[in-house]
């Protein structure tokens, strides 16, 4: 995520909420809407621990619960969607369960599993529980730009072979 994003205050909308303090979390119920900069979830409800006042765990359950954010090395939006999705703070973790899916732009991965480490960008999907038990992924390969390199042994256009031995 964007690292100014952590810095932004959280909005909440929802039909109602119960705050247990002393347990430290609240709940949220009835079309849930958070956003906090480019994080937006959409859910039927959503849980929310703090732990010494900071944000330590959500629980986002929805018919799907549904999540996009801006990546910090990317200017496309990540998407994912989900029966239930929990968002580890302290470890930056994204677990989504129940008809998982992530995509951004055409690359997706789908499976009942999904589980996303942010700080070590690693990907994990499983399908336990399906009958097919397999899961789904499109990667769709980055464009070259057309300054990209030429191929080995080819001149660059106005330079000859005996230019590029000099240089």
């Amino acid at each position: 995520a964007l690292s100014s994003d952590r810095e932004q205050p959280i909005h909440i909308d929802a039909d109602r909420m119960v705050a247990e303090e002393a347990r430290g979390y609240s709940h949220y119920l009835g079309n849930v809407h958070i956003t906090q900069g480019s994080l937006k979830i959409d859910a039927d409800e959503v849980y929310i621990y703090l732990v010494d006042g900071a944000l330590n765990k959500l629980i986002i359950i929805g018919t799907p619960a549904k999540l996009q954010q801006i990546p910090y090395n990317s200017a496309e939006v990540v998407y994912s969607r989900a029966k239930r999705i929990e968002y580890f703070t302290s470890t930056d973790r994204l677990l989504l369960m129940e008809n998982a899916e992530v995509w951004q732009g055409a690359s997706r991965f789908a499976g009942e599993r999904i589980e996303y480490d942010s700080r070590n960008s690693r990907v994990s999907a499983s399908s336990v529980g399906k009958e097919s038990g397999r899961i789904r992924a499109v990667i769709v390969p980055k464009k070259k730009s057309a300054t990209s390199e030429t191929p080995t042994g080819e001149t660059p256009a106005g330079e000859t072979p005996t230019d590029r031995k000099s240089g």
